[in-house]
């Protein structure tokens, strides 16, 4: 690291610890104004991470609560510690020297845990503990997390597995050692879940899915679980089991008497239907990351096409993965419209998508609707604030999650125009991005369009997660307010998958 870099760091502490703002306001057009073009990976990732302290000591200083929808600041916060976690998704803890990495990612999981993004937060916490497994924040903070997410699990399996997974992972990180501030809270939560249980003895027995009868639906079932694919809680914390279960549902739901049918209310057949379409879109990524290695499929044979010489992909397999990225990019949108359905928000449909649902109809106020601006329903705050993910601002404006733009490109050119994907260590697929731009052809790798896509599976798993969860804080609410009397069941009866057509 430099010496110009360490003076700006202990520069950026001592004003943060004195709350000058002037001076944290100035370090920003400081940091804003250095070249990176001589700066290492490191150092790269290092003033992204010094840019993160500022916002968020500015966030503070301007008495931001958590329960806020609207947090520039938070977005700002974001964005830098995603800059920085890329920059050094190279490097290890060992080769650092230091805890820097293990700053970054943790602090990015604390700041979506905040905005109501657990699922993804959960999946940060772990990644900083396979680096450090005794790192006492990342275990702390999911700890905590894991407490308020069993509130929301669908089964009483499910509550009881997150919340013994909680109590032993704050015990373990007291005993680790966790920062001061954060102590206290860690030890009251002990207290109160030992008052509860011995979770020591609590065992949970999983009941794991069938693993199937076929080697290929064996394979499938756990590759679903090892990527944190499977629709339910208990893949969030479970990764070893053969094969787990989509047992994701929305709760039951309060209809009023007078819109009462014989038919199934309407967000529960939207919710069927982007089921299946995920998991639909979850086997194609499946299938074709398995043919990847394989020879050249039969369906490709005999295709006559000409030689471009640059090294590009004409493969079934290829196809797949633009496929599933389309169908998970649409769930998003899809998402909306049950929000709009359930929230009763009112927006006609063909106006309805993942970022108009969220905003005031009224067009001389176009922010943030009011419906949503004073709600306390934490997992539907984390979706919208997944939505700002797919927000793009002007370019040369930094938008919350760096890669929006690229992701955009690649759903518009498989959608409408030309997408180009070569072979990653044959071709620069980059370079040939910032030289010709992106008007008709637009080029990546195969290693891009992997990685792209599967970031939207886990967005697509995260949004529907936190569309159940805020759906069952919404239906717990309503049942406080009217309580038991004059509600009547309904039964729902489930599709077996014999009777499936």
């Amino acid at each position: 690291m430099s010496t110009a870099l360490e003076d700006l760091a202990r520069g950026i502490d001592d004003a943060c610890e004195a709350q000058d703002v002037s001076a944290l306001r100035a370090y920003l057009e400081t940091i804003a104004s250095m070249s990176r073009a001589p700066m290492s990976a490191v150092e790269r990732g290092a003033l992204a991470l010094y840019e993160a302290n500022i916002h968020a000591a500015l966030r503070t200083d301007a008495g931001s609560a958590s329960s806020d929808w609207v947090e520039p600041l938070l977005e700002d916060e974001i964005r830098a510690l995603r800059v920085a976690r890329r920059a050094l998704a190279a490097e290890t803890t060992q080769t650092l020297g230091t805890d820097l990495k293990l700053r970054v990612i943790t602090n990015l999981a604390n700041s979506l845990n905040r905005c109501g993004r657990i699922v993804e937060a959960v999946e940060l916490w772990d990644e900083a503990l396979s680096e450090h497994p005794r790192f006492g924040m990342a275990m702390g903070n999911k700890g905590l997390a894991l407490y308020w997410y069993a509130r929301y699990a669908g089964t009483g399996q499910e509550q009881a597995l997150l919340l013994r997974i909680s109590y032993r992972t704050l015990v373990a990180a007291l005993r680790a050692g966790v920062e001061p501030h954060a102590r206290e809270e860690m030890e009251d939560l002990v207290a109160h879940l030992r008052s509860r249980a011995d979770w020591n003895e609590v065992e949970v027995p999983l009941h794991p899915f069938q693993r199937g009868r076929s080697k290929q639906e064996r394979r499938y079932r756990r590759w679903c679980v090892q990527h944190r694919a499977v629709l339910s809680s208990i893949n969030d914390v479970e990764l070893e089991a053969e094969a787990l279960q989509d047992t994701l549902t929305l709760p039951s739901i309060t209809v009023p008497a007078d819109e009462a049918t014989a038919l199934m209310p309407r967000p529960y057949a939207i919710f069927n239907q982007l089921k299946q379409e995920y998991v639909s879109a979850r086997y194609l990524v499946f299938e074709a990351l398995c043919e990847k290695g394989d020879k050249l499929h039969f369906a490709d044979k005999g295709v006559v096409l000409f030689d471009a010489l640059d090294y590009r992909f004409y493969r079934t397999w290829i196809e797949k993965l633009k496929m599933a990225f389309l169908a998970l990019h649409a769930i998003f949108d899809k998402i909306a419209y049950l929000v709009n359905e359930y929230w009763k928000v009112g927006l006609e449909p063909k106006r309805v998508s993942f970022a108009s649902v969220w905003r005031s109809a009224d067009r001389s106020n176009p922010g943030l609707s009011a419906r949503f601006a004073a709600s306390s329903n934490w997992p539907l705050r984390g979706l919208y604030w997944l939505s700002r993910d797919f927000h793009l601002k002007p370019v040369g404006e930094g938008a919350v999650d760096p890669e929006a733009r690229v992701l955009n490109e690649i759903r518009n050119h498989i959608a409408h125009k030309y997408l180009r994907v070569h072979d990653h260590f044959l071709y620069d697929a980059e370079g040939d991005r910032a030289r010709n731009g992106d008007e008709l052809g637009y080029a990546i790798s195969d290693q891009e369009l992997e990685h792209h896509v599967m970031k939207l599976l886990k967005l697509a798993r995260s949004g529907l997660i936190g569309l159940s969860c805020a759906v069952v804080h919404e239906e717990a609410e309503l049942k406080r307010k009217l309580g038991d009397e004059g509600i009547f069941p309904m039964v729902l009866p489930v599709l077996e998958d014999q009777f499936r057509l």
